[in-house]
């Protein structure tokens, strides 16, 4: 039994890479509220692999697997991620399947739609940055050949700004190595921190790791455990998984076991939002907890939505500026010289 399982597992990790994030929001959705329609858990299944052709190979196994006794968060562990599995391993013990699967569901689109976001804010600048930087190469390569053969001066003063190119590429690549070197002998934990200090991304960042925060604990709360408990739990599953989740749950694990409280930690830490702190010094029972911290995170989602928006708003102007000064400069170190050429054509 247990070769077969090993078995098992080392096909389902070749297969990992084409579960996207997005089949896996669209995967828990759909079994969740197969399960809320009273079927069981090997008809949901066998439903989804009527109807996405994709996985029927791979839900059959799941479903093969599922009746050789084999607990849901085990079969999907090749799959998804350390926390997931901890949501579905708790969920099963306390018999909420149903609704963890549909919490998993939702939670997951909007960890993609936030994805999303961030990944649209960095979008302006490399494309712009790459437009500049085709310009440019454009203009050594293929304009300044043809004026440097119209005038010999005109060769002098290009090269002489290459120089000024090369000197001022040169020290920003030079620089760009040290904050790359100062970055990666930095933790998980001190790069998080680095990251909340810096004053445009900040605010995102802070929202983006109290969201996430958030909605991990008002899951887990909801399965009846403390918040020591949630900690231990997750040190435990994140050892092998996310470093930077891992590296968080550690330190705040380590801290608690000194005897500090949960509010005065979380507001020590420059990467949270400092009303979280609020919810955990009223005394609240874990579910009730559970409760509030899920509402929390949804405003929290909200304002990550907002502060994107504006910062894609600020960007768009401030880049589109700094492209049209960059096309009013070469097209001056174009015209100039061809000014020289055409007037040392006429003395």
């Amino acid at each position: 039994m247990q070769l077969k399982i090993t078995k098992f597992q080392r096909q389902r990790i070749k297969r990992t890479t084409h579960f996207k994030t997005s089949e896996q929001v669209l995967f828990f959705q759909e079994l969740g509220e197969l399960l809320q329609s009273g079927y069981s858990i090997s008809q949901s299944l066998d439903i989804l692999a009527s109807a996405h052709t994709k996985w029927q190979h791979w839900l059959k196994e799941v479903i093969k697997n599922l009746n050789r006794g084999l607990a849901l968060h085990v079969i999907l562990k090749p799959n998804v991620s350390n926390q997931v599995l901890l949501q579905l391993k708790l969920a099963d013990q306390h018999g909420n399947l149903t609704e963890a699967l549909v919490a998993i569901g939702e939670n997951m689109a909007q960890l993609q739609q936030q994805q999303n976001k961030v990944t649209q804010v960095m979008r302006y600048p490399i494309i712009l940055l790459a437009i500049l930087g085709a310009m440019l190469v454009g203009l050594k390569f293929f304009l300044y050949p043809i004026l440097n053969q119209w005038q010999d001066t005109a060769t002098i003063g290009t090269k002489g700004n290459y120089h000024y190119l090369y000197l001022i590429a040169g020290m920003s690549s030079f620089i760009l190595l040290i904050g790359v070197a100062f970055w990666y002998r930095k933790n998980a934990r001190q790069k998080l921190i680095l990251l909340a200090h810096m004053p445009i991304i900040g605010i995102i960042v802070k929202t983006i790791v109290t969201y996430q925060v958030t909605q991990q604990l008002a899951t887990l709360l909801s399965s009846g455990l403390t918040v020591p408990e949630i900690l231990d739990e997750m040190s435990q599953s994140d050892e092998k998984g996310s470093i930077m989740m891992f590296s968080l749950t550690s330190h705040a694990r380590q801290h608690l076991k000194q005897g500090h409280t949960i509010e005065s930690y979380i507001l020590k830490q420059p990467y949270f939002n400092r009303s979280l702190a609020g919810y955990f010094s009223r005394g609240h029972q874990p579910k009730m907890l559970a409760d509030y911290l899920s509402y929390y995170a949804k405003t929290q989602f909200q304002l990550l939505m907002q502060q994107t928006d504006r910062l894609i708003g600020t960007l768009q102007p401030l880049f589109f500026g700094v492209i049209g000064v960059a096309i009013v400069g070469l097209y001056m170190s174009m015209l100039l010289p061809m000014y020289q050429s055409i007037g040392g054509l006429y003395q």
